[in-house]
């Protein structure tokens, strides 16, 4: 049942005025003015957090030229891998088979069955050695390209953490570098394990330095990154809302107890000044109208 929000009496279904019938209080408007300015007070605090989210998005991605550089390179491991390191090839009775290590070429062998082919060879007694080998190869070029995913993934990610992602990012490009340095010996490799082999022959290529340089590039500019920092402007007062309303949100500090405006600032001044001056026009122009009458 439904109580007067003043005095607290009992309201019946056949009260239907917006009077209570005890005080005569209006329930419709009572302590209207109150929630007014509580709710304006969490508006403006809470509007806070927002901007400071967004200008931290804003710096993170185009905040100066090197966060602009680190989008521009952030690609480039990933295109890299479009770049062949080599090839191998699969001689069989009736077939022939022949793929490079590049990116669209293995993720053909893994759409057309090929790699399932080669996982079931390396138990051949055999052949089990070379397709053994060639398996190692693929798994080490895979290596190469979740490092590049993790790269572009963490920069996407970067404004989670402006101050540490870039530090993030530099420890995942060294590990693609080397990754990729250890990968190109890998896949180069094969020519010489296959050399003597009747069904599987194999082509060395460089397409995996140029991943290693790209990786390098990405680790450079995060590292200017990490020495010159990420600098964020603030709007007067943002960082002071953010912080009180943190203390509002873990119960130390009531809305209540707050003035408003929460925090004074050069735009709320011009704003009061604004309403002052409209008040003291009203004012003179109702003591006007109070002359003439009297008059």
């Amino acid at each position: 049942m439904a109580k007067c929000p003043k005095c607290g009496r009992k309201l019946h279904f056949y009260d239907v005025s917006q009077f209570c019938p005890g005080c005569g209080v209006n329930m419709r408007f009572y302590g209207f003015e109150e929630t007014f300015f509580r709710e304006a007070k969490m508006a403006e605090l809470t509007q806070a957090g927002v901007h400071i989210k967004i200008r931290r998005l804003k710096a993170s991605f185009i905040g100066s030229k090197l966060c602009i550089a680190r989008l521009a390179v952030v690609l480039l491991p990933i295109v890299a891998l479009l770049v062949p390191n080599g090839g191998f090839g699969i001689s069989m009775p009736f077939k022939s088979l022949e793929y490079a290590f590049g990116a669209l070429d293995l993720y053909g062998l893994f759409t057309d069955g090929g790699f399932n082919y080669i996982m079931g060879m390396t138990s051949s007694e055999m052949f089990g050695a070379a397709f053994t080998a060639v398996r190692n190869a693929l798994f080490a070029y895979a290596s190469v390209a979740v490092f590049g995913v993790l790269v572009l993934l963490l920069t996407i990610l970067c404004f989670a953490s402006y101050k540490n992602m870039q530090k993030v990012i530099c420890v995942f490009a060294a590990l693609g570098f080397a990754d990729a340095l250890a990968a190109m010996f890998i896949v180069n490799g094969l020519s010489a394990k296959l050399a003597d082999n009747v069904m599987l022959s194999a082509s060395e290529g460089f397409g995996l330095l140029a991943a290693a340089a790209m990786f390098a590039a990405v680790f450079v500019v995060n590292l200017l990154l990490c020495i010159k920092g990420i600098s964020v402007e603030y709007a007067e007062g943002m960082q002071e809302r953010a912080a009180i309303y943190k203390k509002v949100k873990a119960g130390e500090i009531s809305l209540d107890d707050l003035p408003q405006p929460v925090v004074e600032t050069e735009e709320t001044r011009k704003i009061d000044a604004e309403i002052a001056k409209e008040e003291e026009a009203h004012r003179l122009k109702k003591m006007h109208a109070e002359v003439k009458v009297d008059g």
